[in-house]
Formats: structure tokens, sequence, C-alpha cells
């Protein structure tokens, strides 16, 4: 859904502005931010529509991330970015609410994909 925002958290410069330039040029409005403390403050602050979130991150590691997302904003839809040695990890944020994950290094078509995805099923729940 073109005009959704997205918030991405990731510690990865490059990775957040290759996932950035990606969805723009779907048309999405993106938010990047490099660490989970400052994707929850954002998400007090902005409309999002969906977040990418990163698992391996200094101070606040993506699944505490995601508890204190779903504390606050439950219906905003979360995809978990992990790599693929980390499975057990994403299912376990399966299991915290997140409505999805994609294993790094991803294909960016299989990201907006998955973005499109979660974003056009959340619009039809709400």
């Amino acid at each position: 859904m073109a005009g959704a925002t997205v918030l991405v958290i990731d510690d990865e410069k490059g990775m957040r502005w290759a996932i950035e330039k990606a969805l723009q040029s779907e048309g999405y409005e993106v938010i990047t931010v490099d660490n989970g403390y400052d994707g929850i403050s954002v998400l007090g602050k902005s409309k999002v529509s969906l977040v990418l979130l990163d698992y391996k991150m200094p101070d606040i590691d993506g699944l505490e991330t995601l508890l204190k997302i779903k504390q606050n904003h439950p219906d905003i839809p979360v995809i978990f970015m992990t790599a693929f040695s980390s499975m057990p990890t994403a299912l376990e944020a399966i299991k915290r609410g997140a409505v999805g994950y994609i294993t790094k290094p991803f294909q960016l078509v299989d990201l907006k994909s998955a973005v499109k995805r979660a974003i056009d099923q959340s619009v039809f729940v709400n």
C-alpha cells in the first residue's frame, strides 16, 4: 500500500540504507533508526504501518524490542529480520507476536513482497 510508513530498526547502516531505498521505490515512507530504544520512541510519535526489526543489535536485542512494541502497539505488524543460523530465535519472535520473519541475507524483492503482504493483511484485518 503506497503511502504506508515503514519503520526499519537495524544497527547496520548499509542495511538500513538498502531497505530504505528499496521501499521508497515502492512508494513507502521509511523511517530508519539504529537501535531498539529509538524505534520504540518513534512509535510513540509517528503513525507507522509496519516495523522491520533486526535481531542482533547492541543494548537491546530484537526480541526484547519486539516485546516492548507489542506491549504498547499490539496492532502494528512486525517482520523480524535474522540470520539463517538464528531460526529458533525467529520462531520465538513469531510466538511473541511478529507476523513473519525474513532471513539475512535476503533479496530485496523478497523483502518488498513480505512488506506488501504484511501491510495488506493488517489493513484488511483493521
